[in-house]
């Protein structure tokens, strides 16, 4: 067992235990004493673990991924690390064009993405580790509990990032930061200054962008991942993150300098995943014969989101008669011969997932046959379990993606010097939401299990606040202002190499964009990530 790098200490803990070695890679909140002598699964914090006994290794995963198991196996050799990176170059492994594929038309596809890595022939370990079921409530006051005194926190006015920071304030100050652009505003700045009036344990600073704090800025041919302070060989997956790396550099940059050593930075990462019932949650009501909750549910929610409360509930009754096995039959035909016709719209979102045509059109034919041909394997829909809910999909594929975006924070944090840490995503909590009683959704509520967790812990005003800090004008924004940049990715593009991607249908999308109309932008950003991350 060798250890790469500098790793900082707080991630990675060994400990000799009755049955053999322990190595712990993650943020485990545990004294040492709890580290020897409490069950492995049971353990504060989001970890992974490896037992090593003279009968070989035993791997397990927090609930989340943040902390990811990888494995490769040449000949007689089996490596496992947690950085994919690492394995491909001991074992030479080159980018997988399939992998990649998969990450620009379908990422929250669980059954395709599960167990990939980028890099052909380097495995992702599923074996996630399941502890007791604690209440909501108990789990989330010790994950913040379990941090410390001092810490600081991520502060957008709503229910996520603010809720930890009235949790943190209960040992003692806390300061807070919120972003905040004078050009684009994303709605946040007023309602944190609401919320932290409401407390005088809460000083509230903010961090302001500007042109350059956009997302897509400082790209090119050939750019820095982090600028001049970090080294782009520390990310071993494409982050969509990188993108708007100096956005969110702005806030951990503000908490390096005001921070004692040793103390954390709290993101609310996780919180809409966990608690953010996903649309097809109808189907749920539908297959259950809860007809009467289907049908004003689909109703309240069709104001929402600005669609047909008819065809809401008309999708919901199919969902439910809908299979991942048919599913996938589907998303193979769709692939197959895709169409910039197939834009997602609102309605779509009750569905086991949504695909966006125009993207999958950038793909090459050849790569479109292969994805389309795992999508129809057997195999791939057998990788999720019998009675899995669409709901439940979402709410994993959504789990799965949040863990990513910390994995990036964290990454770029340590960095900057940052320990960022995301407690909605430890595993008592995710397991007191996963394997706890499934909550009732409400429409008319934001996150009522959340909120109904923290009640009386937490000012109601955070708790009802319906909106929520919209930055899709920065992304638009910030692509329409590099739009050079992106085409001379794009006239060299390693994608193109790896018979991936058509770079002609790209700038097709990329006119269009250029041009006002709307595109799927965050497929755009997943490819230009891609592009950026292979010329690491």
């Amino acid at each position: 067992m060798r250890v790469y790098g500098s790793p900082p200490s707080a991630l990675l803990r060994a400990v000799d235990r009755d049955d053999g070695r322990v190595v712990f890679l993650g943020h485990v909140l545990a004294t040492e004493r709890e580290l020897r002598t409490a069950p492995l699964r049971e353990l504060p914090g989001a970890y992974s673990c490896a037992t090593v006994t003279a009968a070989g290794v035993e791997l397990h995963t927090d609930r989340a991924g943040q902390f990811p198991f990888h494995i490769s196996v040449r000949g007689h050799e089996t490596l496992i690390a947690h950085h994919a990176t690492l394995l491909a170059a001991l074992h030479s492994r080159t980018p997988d064009p399939l992998s990649a594929a998969i990450q620009i038309a379908c990422p929250n596809v669980l059954p395709l993405t599960m167990g990939r890595s980028f890099f052909t022939d380097v495995g992702r370990y599923e074996n996630a580790h399941h502890g007791p079921v604690a209440g909501l409530r108990a789990a989330l006051v010790e994950a913040v509990r379990r941090r410390g005194p001092g810490a600081s926190a991520d502060f957008s006015g709503g229910i996520d990032s603010t809720s930890l920071a009235f949790l943190a304030a209960a040992d003692g100050p806390v300061d807070a930061v919120v972003y905040h652009h004078d050009r684009i505003p994303a709605a946040d700045l007023d309602a944190a200054r609401r919320a932290a009036a409401l407390s005088d344990r809460i000083r509230l600073s903010v961090v302001t962008g500007d042109q350059h704090t956009l997302p897509y800025q400082g790209i090119s041919p050939d750019p820095p991942a982090f600028g001049a302070t970090a080294d782009r060989t520390g990310l071993d997956w494409p982050a969509p993150g990188l993108l708007a790396y100096r956005r969110a550099a702005l806030r951990l940059d503000w908490a390096r300098r005001r921070e004692a050593e040793g103390t954390v930075h709290l993101t609310g990462e996780g919180a809409d995943a966990l608690f953010q019932p996903p649309p097809s949650y109808l189907a749920t009501l539908f297959r259950q014969g809860e007809l009467r909750r289907w049908a004003s549910h689909s109703a309240r929610l069709s104001r929402l989101r600005q669609a047909s409360a008819l065809d809401l509930a008309v999708r919901a009754a199919r969902l439910a008669a809908t299979s991942h096995g048919r599913a996938l039959r589907a998303l193979a035909r769709s692939l197959a011969r895709p169409s910039s016709a197939d834009a997602p719209g609102p309605g779509d979102a009750v569905g086991w997932w949504n695909v966006a045509g125009e993207a999958a059109g950038w793909l090459t034919p050849q790569i479109r046959g292969d994805l389309a041909d795992l999508a129809g394997e057997p195999a791939t829909a057998r990788k999720l379990p019998a009675g899995l809910t669409p709901a439940r999909h979402a709410t994993l594929a959504s789990l799965r993606s949040a863990a990513d975006a910390q994995r990036f924070l964290r990454t770029l944090g340590d960095h900057l010097g940052v320990a960022v840490h995301a407690p909605y995503l430890d595993d008592a909590v995710v397991g007191a939401v996963l394997d706890g009683p499934a909550p009732v959704p409400d429409p008319a509520r934001a996150k009522p299990q959340l909120a109904d967790a923290l009640a009386g812990l937490v000012p109601k005003v955070v708790l009802t606040r319906r909106t929520k800090g919209a930055y899709q004008a920065e992304e638009y924004a910030g692509a329409r202002a590099a739009r050079r940049q992106i085409a001379g990715l794009l006239d060299d593009s390693r994608l193109a190499d790896l018979g991936v991607v058509d770079p002609a249908a790209v700038r097709t999308t990329l006119t269009r964009l250029n041009a006002g109309a709307p595109v799927p932008l965050s497929a755009l950003g997943r490819l230009v990530a891609l592009e950026v991350w292979l010329r690491r």
